[in-house]
């Protein structure tokens, strides 16, 4: 996971939740387990990249 010194704008959370969606898309059709590994870690940093990114926005809310 990266470390972000501010928010995803709406167009990198817009990326980031279909990159999340691609992945839960593979694992749920793939027949290969090695691949449903990988998804799970790929699909595992664009959450936390997400949530990074919100605390990020209620932090700079909080100190308005």
């Amino acid at each position: 996971m990266q470390l972000k010194d501010k928010p995803f704008t709406h167009f990198e959370k817009d990326d980031q939740l279909r990159s999340l969606d691609g992945c839960i898309c593979r694992i749920c059709v793939s027949d290969n387990p090695l691949e449903i590994v990988r998804m799970l870690g790929f699909a595992n940093h664009y959450l936390g990249m997400l949530a990074q990114s919100r605390m990020l926005e209620l932090k700079e809310k909080e100190q308005d």
